[in-house]
């Protein structure tokens, strides 16, 4: 259940449902999928809760559940697959080495070769730090958005965010209360990501 969720995220299907419900072979052509396995994706996803069906097989139709269609499409703020992207890019794997972990009581994640340590591995390619910091993110997006449009700042012009990350907090704040002036504070890696997010959310000029 887990890898076909995560597999969903990694092809940004439900990002592309968001813009229209799709038939099975349409699905196909537009992620690149076999026919072999199609159906039983898709129906393990209507199973799972995160997506609807009207119709069967050749004549089935697939459309996002409301929830998936508020959290899982990337367009949207409220997204929150960043933390399933990273979950199947780099958390995933290391289920792979359960048994070590048990028998040792040894981390399993990157430093398990004994390396470099997990930030200097994360903050190693922009990449990996994207990742890492949407991932965060994404986590926190409910809450970010609650606070924004839920707390009073009528008596407040500033914010500083300390440990910021993707700068996802202030943004929030600020497309919800333009007058506010937020900083967000972070390490060095962290600022083409904030950066990129605050770009994202038309706050570039801001």
């Amino acid at each position: 259940a887990s890898k076909t969720l995560l597999t969903a995220v990694k092809l940004e299907l439900f990002t592309r449902l968001a813009v229209r419900p799709l038939s099975a072979r349409e699905i196909k052509f537009e992620i690149c999928l076999h026919e072999r396995g199609l159906y039983d994706f898709l129906d393990t996803l209507v199973a799972l809760g995160f997506l609807q069906r009207s119709g069967k097989r050749q004549t089935a139709v697939y459309s996002n559940s409301p929830d998936t269609d508020l959290f899982l499409d990337k367009n949207k703020l409220s997204y929150i697959g960043g933390m399933l992207e990273m979950a199947n890019n780099r958390l995933y794997p290391f289920w792979n080495f359960l048994e070590q972990g048990l028998r040792s009581g040894n981390p399993q994640n990157e430093i398990r070769t004994g390396g470099i340590t997990l930030f200097e591995e994360i903050y190693s390619s922009t990449d990996k730090t994207r990742e890492f910091v949407n991932a965060m993110g994404g986590i926190q997006a409910g809450n970010f958005i609650t606070f924004a449009t839920e707390f009073d700042f009528s008596g407040y012009n500033t914010l500083c965010d300390i440990g910021g990350a993707g700068a996802m907090l202030s943004a929030h704040v600020v497309s919800h209360n333009p007058h506010m002036k937020c900083i967000s504070f972070d390490l060095p890696p962290v600022c083409p990501i904030a950066l990129e997010n605050i770009s994202k959310m038309g706050l570039a000029s801001k």
